[in-house]
């Protein structure tokens, strides 16, 4: 007897799998017995979409229904001889009989009041199978996208809406909040859909004092298993699920929100003006080249141009922004490009005196908050544009929307710390100068104003003075302002979105979402006015172009000083002070 080859062993394996696999996925996946579908197949001799002798009956959507054992006659029991007599055809299934209970709850929600146009209301078939009665889909089988998208098709739909006063705004706000987010954008499944706060057959219109919703039950809704154990009823008649809708109705909450839009508008207005007439004078019109060289200053220039033509776009949701952003970034490469190939080099560091401007307590305070700031936007912006579809790209990056929030946290820790540490720097500071107020040197002045009005005079072509500027100029101050206003308010408005439960024991009910509204917005300008602002001042004004190491080193140039510090470089060189200041 020869001895089996037992190399043959998988291959032999693998195909008795495959074969069994086959014969398995062969068979008729309903149960149905023999003499039903004996009489499943004599309906169907008139009632296929071959035949057209009566009303067409889709078989397959009908095989995959729950409904799949069922012959013709248990719904349609009132159907018993050929041909079918007006009598019997008038008689039209009811769901009751099977699903009594249902059916009954059904009656008494809000979707069984009259129709003021025929099919307003849902009915079963409606929601189960989307108007075709022979395919009918179990709500238990449906997943959670399946069931908001069955409540949304008709909540979406503003006239068919508005007959009944019910605001369509109640979808987008949904969409906007951070369950419809969370769900529909980044798939995480624990999370409220409509049905978990509105129920399913027994929905009753808010006002109804049964309603899950109504006032003075929408605490034991929201604390529901899986939910917000110990919820208030401050956090849930917040508007977590429709702020939208809310702020409709509260005109605080509008007022506080057109208070930031306007804040956003007007602050990148200011910073975005000022960067572009400052390129047309340093790149166009002045006689002196830029340090960068005018042909990279150029490419700088349409680099910002594009930049602020992505945000208007995206602003007003028109198309065209990836178009605006890759031109961004293409204009900054050849930018990049022309600086190094440039033909009059500048006198290389090592041999200029250097002068100390940041100490190691400020670089490591910044280098802090550049940390924190970067992760909180990558991790923030992303859920608050969640319709943009790479930032769900950016957040299956680091691991989906569950390590975003974790990142997010743990960067927001590191804000309020160096939010901390930065208030005991300027207490030091103050104590250090004997309590005078002159010691925090980051508060504008007059001769800031003055500043800033030359050189808006300067921009305009009325003057070709420029301003010596001192230790700090009313750009620097003007950043430093825009961060620190920003700190207080993010954190503080960020530790009430993290700990709902506990702030709504206390504060009042406006207070998440002004809280809500505050955050987002103030991120965003804090995006902006990092992008706008302080990237140019700092890294690509083309005369810092293309890297300016002051956060890095702490130290300038004599050149650097020269060209933007002047009135101090005077007085150091007035005062013989080899090290160049106190570093702070």
């Amino acid at each position: 007897m020869k001895r089996l080859d037992l190399r043959f062993l998988p291959f032999l394996l693998g195909l008795t799998l495959l074969v069994v696999g086959t014969r398995i996925n062969a068979q008729e996946p309903s149960q149905v017995d023999q003499e039903t579908a004996d009489r499943i197949e004599a309906c169907m001799g008139c009632h296929s979409k071959e035949a057209g002798a009566g009303p067409a009956v889709d078989l397959e959507k009908l095989r995959q229904s729950p409904h799949a054992s069922f012959d013709c006659q248990t719904c349609h029991d009132a159907i018993t001889e050929l041909p079918h007599t007006p009598q019997m055809t008038a008689k039209k299934p009811q769901c009751a009989t099977c699903h009594a209970d249902e059916v009954e709850a059904f009656r008494k929600s809000t979707h069984s009041r009259e129709d003021y146009v025929k099919g307003d209301h849902p009915s079963c078939v409606f929601c189960h199978g989307g108007g075709a009665p022979h395919a009918i889909t179990a709500g238990s089988k449906w997943t959670r996208e399946q069931k908001v998208q069955v409540c949304t098709q008709c909540h979406s739909q503003t006239e068919r809406m508005e007959r009944y006063h019910v605001d369509p705004e109640a979808v987008t706000s949904y969409l906007e909040s951070f369950h419809g987010k969370a769900l529909l954008r980044f798939g995480n499944y624990d999370t409220a859909i409509c049905t978990d706060c509105h129920s399913h057959h027994d929905v009753l219109a808010p006002m109804n004092p049964a309603a899950p919703t109504y006032p003075t039950n929408v605490a034991k809704t929201c604390g529901q298993e899986g939910c917000h154990p110990g919820s208030q009823a401050n956090f849930a008649l917040s508007g977590a699920n429709h702020l939208r809708l809310k702020i409709k109705h509260d005109s605080l909450l509008a007022g506080v929100l057109w208070f930031f839009r306007l804040l956003i508008f007007g602050t990148i207005a200011f910073m975005a003006v000022s960067i572009i007439l400052d390129l047309v004078q340093v790149v166009f019109r002045s006689q002196e080249p830029p340090r960068c060289g005018r042909p990279a200053g150029i490419f700088i220039s349409l680099s910002y141009f594009s930049l602020i033509a992505t945000i208007i776009i995206v602003t007003v949701r028109a198309n065209g922004a990836g178009i605006a952003a890759w031109a961004t970034l293409a204009f900054l490469v050849l930018a990049w490009i022309a600086y190094f190939f440039r033909r009059n080099r500048h006198v290389p560091v090592a041999t200029q005196r250097l002068y100390p401007r940041m100490n190691l307590n400020l670089r490591l305070q910044h280098f802090l908050l550049l940390s924190s700031v970067t992760a909180l936007v990558a991790t923030g912006l992303p859920l608050r544009f969640a319709a943009a579809q790479i930032s769900v790209q950016e957040l299956n990056m680091i691991g989906g929307l569950d390590n975003s929030r974790l990142i997010h946290r743990i960067a927001a820790v590191g804000l309020i710390v160096v939010a901390i540490w930065h208030v005991l720097y300027l207490l030091a500071r103050w104590r250090k100068f004997g309590g005078s107020i002159r010691s925090w040197r980051m508060l504008p002045n007059k001769k800031d104003l003055e500043d800033f009005n030359l050189v808006t005079k300067g921009y305009l072509g009325m003057t070709k003075e420029k301003p010596k500027f001192d230790h700090f100029t009313f750009r620097s101050k003007i950043d430093y302002l825009a961060e620190y206003w920003g700190v207080p308010v993010m954190v503080l408005s960020g530790l009430v979105l993290w700990f709902p439960m506990y702030f709504s024991t206390w504060m009042p009910e406006a207070a998440w979402p002004i809280s809500f509204i505050a955050h987002g917005y103030e991120a965003t300008l804090a995006f902006l006015a990092v992008v706008c602002w302080h990237l140019y001042n700092v890294l690509f004004n083309p005369n810092n172009f293309p890297f300016n190491t002051l956060w890095i080193t702490g130290k300038l140039t004599r050149e650097e000083m020269s060209r933007e510090h002047p009135l101090e470089l005077e007085r150091l060189d007035a005062a013989d002070m080899g090290d160049g200041g106190n570093g702070e």
